[in-house]
């Protein structure tokens, strides 16, 4: 073959291929936007590019935070177009078999044996629910796959698809629960405050804080975070466990869970209201900006209903200067001043032991430990806080219990 032959037939085999892919049948998953929590409709249409398409098919698979719903029956929440008239379309939730969260997709064929008529170009196949979970954020991709036509006389068609994205916004109104910022010298004690900002109706929240070494959540006598709940708001049923659940206090802990609730007061929580306040326990080393992380927050209107909620961290800014600090319980009568009697290096999580109620706190150091603070005791103060090493009381929900409150009323 001659190099002019060899251009010649090359430029042709281009142009054919090009014209093959301009030619394949295209399945679009389409896009929506949707709020933390809500089911959203999306459609999922044909784009022919010329081609006679009598039949499709076509997988879904969606992500933990967005995946296609059930109906009422446990098939997929999806609805096939009536006007294409494709009456034998179907679906089924992938993988096969499989039930509840296992159930990662849907497969779709849109069909029809009594009808082989060509699907106009640019038509809706199918509708389907998605499910947005509560906690979701970001965008959720919907993936396409396992793309297929078929023309009239039942030939296979060259199928591609695009996948299809949920947005999820923040819901309307908004709820956000706010770690505050403090600042005071390496040895200081602090007091933070968390505070509720919403435009809708909060009876109960939320919200894990995780602490560094540097900058700890301390613990009282008892082992239990020094967090306590703010008595104007009424929720007597707020409670504090460290984590990870049975870590150990001043070594394996990294993080306090708060839950504030009551089950004999549903009302509302003001927005901008202190839900409660931590002392944190600066170490002697620490330096600079110490983060107090936000996570796995969540709220509760007063029906038992979840609300979504986002949060936001603080800081601890440590700054120079001679501790001086002091740590008040907003809960009880004692309103203690550390004194501090130092030895050996300041690492690990700052703990408070031992003392009388009104009396004053020591702070030590143990060798290859953490520094040790030596709390007066206040029961008044702690009455509302969950032991340290327990889970057990995480496992309820905000809603479910709102929701025992409720009917415990209306008896």
């Amino acid at each position: 073959m001659s190099k002019r032959m060899f251009a010649t037939w090359a430029a042709a085999a281009v142009l054919l291929l090009a014209g093959s892919q301009a030619r394949a049948v295209i399945i679009n998953i389409g896009n929506a936007t949707a709020a933390a929590g809500e089911t959203v409709s999306i459609d999922v249409t044909l784009t022919t590019q010329g081609s006679m398409v009598a039949g499709t098919q076509n997988d879904i698979t969606g992500t933990s935070a967005a995946r296609i719903a059930a109906d009422s029956s446990n098939h997929p929440a999806c609805t096939p177009n009536a006007a294409i008239n494709k009456n034998g379309t179907s679906f089924a939730f992938q993988p096969p078999g499989c039930t509840g969260a296992a159930c990662t997709g849907i497969r779709a064929l849109v069909l029809a044996l009594n009808n082989v008529d060509p699907i106009p170009d640019g038509s809706v196949l199918y509708s389907c629910m998605v499910a947005v979970a509560g906690d979701a954020s970001g965008d959720q991709t919907l993936t396409n796959s396992n793309e297929g036509a078929s023309d009239p006389q039942g030939a296979a068609l060259t199928t591609t698809g695009t996948n299809g994205t949920i947005t999820v916004g923040a819901p309307p109104g908004g709820t956000t629960i706010r770690i505050g910022d403090a600042s005071g010298a390496a040895g200081d004690f602090v007091s933070v405050d968390v505070t509720l900002d919403t435009e809708e109706s909060i009876a109960g929240t939320q919200n894990d804080i995780g602490f560094m070494p540097s900058a700890a959540i301390a613990a009282d006598e008892h082992g239990r975070p020094m967090c306590t709940a703010n008595p104007d708001i009424m929720k007597n049923g707020t409670s504090f466990a460290f984590q990870p659940p049975s870590c150990t206090v001043g070594t394996t802990c990294t993080g306090v869970r708060a839950l504030v609730l009551a089950l004999n007061n549903v009302d509302p929580i003001p927005s901008g209201s202190v839900l409660y306040s931590c002392q944190i326990a600066i170490a002697e080393n620490a330096t600079g900006n110490v983060p107090l992380t936000c996570s796995n927050a969540g709220a509760s209107n007063p029906a038992g209903g979840a609300v979504h909620a986002d949060c936001t961290d603080g800081t601890i800014m440590v700054g120079g200067g001679t501790p001086a600090a002091t740590a008040t319980n907003t809960g009880g009568a004692a309103t203690p001043t550390p004194t501090r009697a130092v030895t050996g290096g300041a690492t690990g999580t700052p703990t408070r032991t031992g003392g009388t109620p009104g009396g004053t706190a020591t702070r030590t150091n143990t060798p290859g430990g953490g520094p040790i603070v030596v709390f007066p005791s206040d029961d008044d103060a702690c009455a509302i806080t969950s032991p340290a090493n327990s889970s057990s009381g995480w496992m309820v929900l905000l809603p479910v219990a709102a929701l025992l409150w409720i009917r415990r009323r209306s008896r």
